[in-house]
């Protein structure tokens, strides 16, 4: 397999395919993948063998250098794509075909070929040669209008995108599975395939609830906070639940029926409020749901959230704790499962990276079997003589 993607979404893609064993070959330019230089980096001293982006995106793939734009290049190009089952690209600036290099030329040397190629707005329609960083396709998508719920001025208060670099994210899993199916077709029916993946429509499907809502002629959720009669999206508090503070961050709980509601209770000891009838139906707690999350916070707040989910999943209330980053790195659950994998980089050192979510009966997966390339590594074990 070759990726020849930069940045996150087609290395992305290659990555989780790498993950499950696919031997993969990252095709750079002289001057290497963009993601070089994105970090984070150590110490924040930019170093292009030392991007933490790069190092985790790249990991257990080969790596070479060619100019594309060269007759020696592409030649040395078209012999590694002879014998691919898969190629992933994700332009722009450039496309393989805007090289010569496209689908229908590489075909020909290579019948059973699956080339891949995640755009922000696919091959056609009115979008197709627009310009998208992540940031265009997350507001484009939906996501952003509902993020963190209502507000209680829509007019000032703008709608705002999740932190990474979802959409390419995103975009570069849609990947992954398509080229999954395209090649369980190929070992059908022996044909490769020309794959066009829209980082929006793959954005857009992930707006589950609102998409729903349509569908049943229902109207999208308002952002102003004096309109919103339930707590239908993220982070907004009511009566089917939201975000209570504790002695060592946040906890989620969502008693959303009134019969978890009653289960609720007694996690909370049951308070003397408890028989107030402002809080004794789902529709009364959550017209008084500001005085409600006060009575709540005044509680949960003299305990941990690991505490108040224990106690509330005991009660089987939806209940979770809050975590941050640095919570993930010492979980247990994780740890016992050996989800994050140290990787002995030769530049960058030993570092702790995330694995994969899966693990096969009768398969190990290769998740360290080799660091993120260093710039050209294996052009002589690779290209031979042409490197």
């Amino acid at each position: 397999m070759l990726d020849v993607g930069q940045g996150i979404s087609g290395p992305y893609c290659a990555k989780i395919l790498a993950q499950m064993g696919a031997e993969v070959i990252k095709v750079e330019p002289p001057e290497g993948d963009a993601a070089r230089h994105m970090g984070p980096f150590p110490g924040d001293d930019p170093h292009p063998e030392k991007s933490g982006l790069f190092l985790a995106l790249n990991a257990n793939k080969y790596g070479v250098t060619l100019d594309l734009a060269s007759p020696g290049g592409a030649e040395a190009f078209r012999k590694l794509a002879a014998s691919a089952d898969i190629i992933i690209e994700n332009p722009p600036p450039v496309s393989l075909a805007d090289l010569g290099l496209g689908y229908d030329a590489l075909q020909n040397i290579n019948p059973g070929l699956i080339l891949a190629s995640i755009t922000p707005f696919g091959n056609r329609g009115p979008y197709k040669d627009f310009k998208a960083t992540d940031l265009v396709l997350y507001h484009m998508s939906g996501h952003a209008h509902g993020l963190l719920g209502a507000v209680e001025d829509p007019d000032s208060d703008p709608p705002i995108r999740a932190g990474g670099h979802q959409a390419e994210l995103v975009g570069g899993m849609a990947a992954a599975t398509a080229a999954m199916m395209a090649l369980y077709r190929k070992r059908i029916t022996g044909e490769g395939a020309r794959i066009d993946i829209s980082s929006f429509e793959a954005m857009v499907t992930q707006l589950i609830s609102g998409l729903a809502n349509s569908a049943y002629g229902r109207p999208a959720p308002p952002r102003d906070l004096s309109k919103v009669e339930e707590a239908a999206i993220g982070g907004m508090v009511g009566a089917i639940g939201g975000i209570l503070p504790c002695n060592d961050g946040y906890v989620a709980i969502s008693p959303r029926e009134d019969a978890q509601w009653e289960r609720w209770l007694q996690v909370m000891g049951g308070p003397t409020w408890a028989t107030d009838e402002r809080y004794a139906t789902r529709d009364a707690r959550q017209k008084n749901s500001p005085a409600l999350w006060k009575l709540l916070s005044d509680w949960s707040v003299n305990h941990s959230k690991h505490e108040i989910a224990r106690m509330g999943q005991e009660q089987r209330v939806p209940c979770f704790p809050v975590n941050t980053v640095q919570d993930l790195l010492s979980d247990e659950h994780l740890a016992d499962r050996e989800f994050f994998v140290e990787i002995d980089h030769p530049v960058a050192g030993v570092l702790r990276y995330p694995g994969a979510a899966y693990r096969f009966s009768n398969s190990h997966l290769p998740l360290t079997a080799r660091p993120a390339p260093l710039l050209g590594q294996h052009n002589r074990e690779i290209l031979g003589s042409s490197a």
